[in-house]
């Protein structure tokens, strides 16, 4: 309840500033929004989860820049989130963004290998919305769109890993680690920097873009420092990435591919504590109804780990595989059908993992 209170106390503040314009020229527009959704899951133990989120988004755009504020409030777990905190300014085709905010690369709908400007939120497990599982960071994004092409730099100050639940029930802690000791590696320095940029261009139906990154695998390796008892420090692994992205549209399909090498800091694979060098890849062919919209998408996607050490039972990369194995693929199906002018939509996804047979299917319901 306090911070629900303090969510509407900085509605109430935020408000007023956005009638100020800090260019004293035309009026600029703003957009003021609320919104509360409400959500629920049936599991096959027979347990019922719901959600409730209130979530208020200011927004102000002018000739010259722009403003977004978006907050969200989750009464299930009593937590306050920041969704966006930026400020933009514009200059001819130039756009400068600084702030807290997500930005999305990859020319897919259902899933993504070359993603890699904002880590995860796993707080309720994976859900069908990418967009929905990101975790804003602070950056700094330079762009710039032309009438065939668009290219992007950003640069973020700092690294924020993937956000592990450490306990209930989307815990993925070992249960070794359940008492140990765990120092975590400070990632909001300097040194912790990342950067990188993309350029894309348009030839007839095709769209090609080329990527590269120079970051950090957002999930944490370890090294154990003590035994008895037990003690781990959490290390990040530094890797470039060198992608690529393309769509190619055949009205009314659209096939998009995504691929990348990710070259790890440990290059020979020789250190069990870091990940080792890999290839992603991703191949997706979507279908759109041209009368009612409809979506159908079907998507592979894999991985291939170089070096693959299975002799060490405490090596990352071994113990992020399933049964051992060098290699992981994964189908994912797509369904969303809009009803009443597209007001309401339903939306299935139903994903496969080949290497063990398991699946996880999702469906949700949505009204704007």
């Amino acid at each position: 309840m306090k911070r629900m209170l303090l969510v509407l106390l900085i509605c109430l503040l935020l408000m007023p500033l956005s009638g100020f314009d800090l260019f004293f020229e035309e009026e600029p527009s703003r957009i003021t929004s609320f919104t509360a959704e409400a959500a629920g899951g049936l599991y096959r133990d027979e347990q019922f989860l719901a959600r409730t989120t209130l979530s208020l988004s200011l927004e102000q755009n002018h000739q010259r820049y722009g403003a977004i504020a978006h907050l969200a409030y989750d009464a299930s777990t009593n937590r306050l989130k920041t969704g966006e905190l930026s400020v933009s300014l514009l200059v001819g085709n130039l756009t400068v963004k600084g702030g807290l905010f997500t930005h999305p690369w990859g020319s897919a709908f259902t899933a993504h290998v070359v993603d890699v400007l904002s880590s995860r939120d796993l707080t309720d497990g994976f859900v069908d919305d990418l967009e929905a599982m990101k975790r804003p960071s602070a950056m700094v994004l330079l762009s710039s769109y032309g009438k065939n092409s668009s290219w992007d730099l950003a640069f973020k100050p700092g690294f924020q890993s993937s956000h592990l639940v450490t306990e209930g029930r989307y815990n993925l802690t070992p249960a070794s680690f359940a008492s140990a000791v765990i120092t975590q590696q400070d990632t909001t320095s300097l040194s912790s920097w990342e950067a990188g940029g993309r350029y894309r261009t348009a030839l007839g139906k095709l769209d090609v873009g080329l990527l590269y990154f120079n970051g950090h695998h957002p999930e944490p390796g370890f090294s154990i420092t003590s035994f008895a008892p037990l003690a781990v420090d959490l290390v990040y692994t530094r890797h470039q990435l060198f992608g690529l992205e393309s769509s190619l549209l055949f009205d009314p399909f659209t096939l998009a591919l995504e691929g990348g090498f990710f070259l790890s800091e440990d290059a020979e694979g020789t250190d069990g504590s870091l990940y080792n060098s890999r290839f992603a890849y991703l191949a997706e062919l979507s279908y759109t109804h041209p009368e009612s919209s409809a979506f159908l998408a079907l998507a592979y996607q894999g991985r291939y780990v170089l070096d693959f050490n299975t002799t060490n039972p405490v090596d990352v990369d071994y113990l992020a595989s399933f049964n051992g194995k060098a290699y992981e693929n994964t189908l994912l199906l797509v369904v969303e059908y809009p009803f009443l002018q597209q007001r309401l939509t339903t939306r299935a996804a139903l994903t496969y993992h080949i290497e063990s047979e398991g699946y996880a299917l999702l469906a949700g319901l949505s009204y704007t």
